[in-house]
This record gives C-alpha cells, structure tokens and sequence, in this order.
C-alpha cells in the first residue's frame, strides 16, 4: 500500500505530466530501444514513429498520477491495458527493465538529482503499478491456458483459406497445427506474430476475430494499410502477401470488448470500415440467442467498393430479419449518403427504449459515435467501444 507521503508527491507531480508528459515518454523510448533493441520484436514500430505509443503512455502515466487515491477507478483501464499485454506475451522481467529507462526519462527532462523526492515516489509507485501489472496479466496466461484447448504464448497456426472481402481487405481463415482452438468470446482479439521480408525484428499486431465463437478455426479480417504510400502498413501489407499453407503465430484470443449485457432489452452496432470484425463476431454470437428484432447493425462505408462483406451480412439479414442500415460516403445506393448523423442515428434507434451501443472504427468515427450517444441520451454504461491502436481515451 503506497504511504500517504508518496501518494501526494505524485498527485503533485501531475500538473507536470499533463505539460511535459510526451517529451518524456519520447526519451523514454529513445532510451528503451537504444539498451534493448531486442525489444522491437515486442512493440508496433509504426506506433513508435507515428508518436502514437508515446501518447498513449503519456496519458496512463498521467492518469495513475490524477488517480493514485482512486486507484479503483484505473480498474477498466488496467484491464484493457492488460489484456494487449497478454497479446504481446510480456513477462513480469519486462517491468524493471520499463521502469529504469522511465525513470531515467522523468530524471533527465524535469533535471532532477538522483536522489529526489519525486524519483523516489515515482520508484515507488511504478513498481506498485507493476505489480497490478502482472499480477493481472498472469491470471490472463492462467485463464487461456486452462481453457479446454488452451494454451500459454505463441503457438503456430496455418492459414487454411483466403478470402477477398472488399477493396483491399482480405479475411484469413487460420487453423492450429495441434488442431486445438480455445473458446473465444465475441468482439475479443489474438495478437499475430510474424516475421515480415524487410523487416529487422518479428512483428506483432493484434486482430480482431471476425468469425463466429465455437468454430474450428478463427479468422482475421484484414485491411491493407499504406499500400503504395511511403509509410505502408508492415504486418498488414505481409499478410496480403501470404498465400494458403503459410505459417502464423498467435497468442490466444483475448480483451474486454465483449457483450456486457446479453439479456439487454435492444443491442445496435455501428460499424465504420474495418471497425466491422469484432461487431460482425457479436452479431454472430448474438443472433444464436437473442431475438433478432431486438438487433440494429449500421454499418458506415466509404463507397459500395469498400461495401466490407455485404453479400455475407445482406444474406444474414434475410435469415434472421435484424435491422440492417447501410451509409455510404460518397456514393448513393445506401440508406443514407454522406456522414451518419445525429438525426440520422435517432431515425434508426428503437423507440422508446436505450440501448446498449457497441462501436468501433477510426478514432475520429468513434469520437463521432460517442458524441452522438450522448446527445442523443444513452449513458455511458451503454457506450461499448473498441480503439485499434494503442490505449487511449476518445475525446
């Protein structure tokens, strides 16, 4: 239990953080991949040089500074972080390595002598968070290996089938080579690992699955990031060069966007672009055991082209009779052209009833979604989402 004393030098230092928080979280990697480049074969490169990794870093290390008192309140956020740990299978030895290049970090830009005050606390209390840390993501490893064909770390799969799906996403039907595939839950993800041509270090990026739990396989959907620019996505562009019979690892499914409320009076999903695989997994799950007229699925697209599996989910909505609404951005065709709107969104919503809300695409299109929600009147209990990327908070 941290001492009274420490808790207040860190609350202190918090006004700090919120100002220098970046600048220090950029030395810190600077310093981190510099003594242990191995690490590269652990965290997304292209974060690191987009500055997405250190913003996301900056903004925790300044919420456990704001919330040191209130640490229950850090519980959801620690339990995401976690959960893309458990996908990167980091090791309780990965902590003090992270905590001196951090520490060094803060030391070097806020030019404090080794012995101070606010290096001491920050010691303290990074090693309390750690132990949080790993305490959580070995209950984690504990759960997925104790699953009826469950497993701990990377294990090999094959990819078994190959499908186009749309405009530059293709979707990877992935078996295990042991034949063993644990249980998943909708809307969860595996981490992927591979070994891209041109690349110094393995790669590892998570991925949705965007198939129903319970099958003898899993499936990724996958979009294809950058090609033909100058910063092409690494993983993504390697994947839509692998062919059937190619080799892939994964750490077992994993995450905490999952249905929170199934007996829930009405569930609609809002789907934009790629954002589609973890609700298409929910949609799936859902229409086994809930009435499919208590179901609303929009899904937002750039144009018919970029329409992300429309035969398969225009065919499920014929079966099961959900309530399906398309919006296309720059083409007509679909139920609305242009932006999903407010007054489009309350126009689709149920009447007289709040539902529980699942969304998921680009950071701005959650953003977006989330805005609406609440002006709409759902609470915020009932906004469920999932970023792509890093851990961080939607404005």
């Amino acid at each position: 239990m941290l001492s009274n004393s420490v808790i207040q030098t860190i609350k202190e230092t918090a006004p700090v953080l919120a100002e220098q928080g970046l600048k220090i979280t950029d030395l810190f990697y600077q310093k981190l991949f510099l003594n242990h480049p191995e690490l590269q074969n652990i965290f997304n490169m292209a974060n690191q040089a987009q500055g997405e990794q250190s913003r996301a870093l900056a903004e925790s290390v300044f919420m456990y500074a704001s919330k040191i008192d209130e640490l229950q309140e850090l519980t959801p956020m620690v339990k995401r972080i976690a959960n893309k740990h458990a996908s990167l299978s980091i090791q309780p030895e990965h902590y003090p390595i992270v905590g001196k290049y951090l520490l060094e970090a803060i030391e070097e830009h806020l030019e404090l002598p080794k012995s101070h005050p606010i290096l001491d606390a920050w010691r303290i209390a990074y090693n309390a968070l750690a132990d949080i840390f790993i305490a959580t993501e070995e209950d984690i490893y504990l759960e997925n290996e104790q699953k009826i064909q469950g497993w701990r770390g990377f294990k090999p799969f094959k990819i078994d089938q190959i499908t186009t799906e749309s405009k530059g996403i293709k979707s990877f039907y992935l078996k295990a080579e042991d034949g063993r595939h644990a249980s998943f839950e909708a809307g969860q993800y595996v981490g992927v690992r591979v070994k891209p041509e041109k690349s110094d270090y393995e790669e590892i990026r998570q991925y949705s699955l965007s198939n129903a739990p319970g099958e003898d396989f899993y499936r990724i959907t996958v979009k294809q990031e950058g090609h033909g620019s100058e910063f092409p996505g690494t993983v993504s562009n390697h994947l839509h060069k692998a062919k059937v019979s190619d080799t892939v690892w994964l750490q077992p499914p994993t995450g905490d966007f999952t249905i929170q409320s199934p007996d829930s009076s009405h569930i609609t999903f809002i789907a934009g672009g790629v954002g589609l695989t973890p609700l298409l997994s929910m949609l799936l799950q859902q229409l086994k055991t809930m009435d499919a007229n208590k179901i609303t699925f929009i899904q937002c697209c750039r144009d018919s082209e970029h329409h992300l599996m429309k035969k398969a989910i225009t065919n499920l909505q014929q079966r099961y009779g959900f309530h399906y609404y398309v919006v296309y951005e720059v083409e007509s065709g679909a139920d609305h052209q242009g932006y999903l709107t407010k007054e489009v969104l309350q126009k689709w919503l149920p009447d007289n009833t709040q539902p529980d809300v699942y969304f998921c695409g680009s950071k701005p299109f959650m953003s977006a979604v989330n805005k609406m929600c609440s002006e709409i009147g759902i609470s915020e209990q009932q906004r469920h989402y999932e970023i792509f990327g890093p851990t961080t908070t939607l404005s």
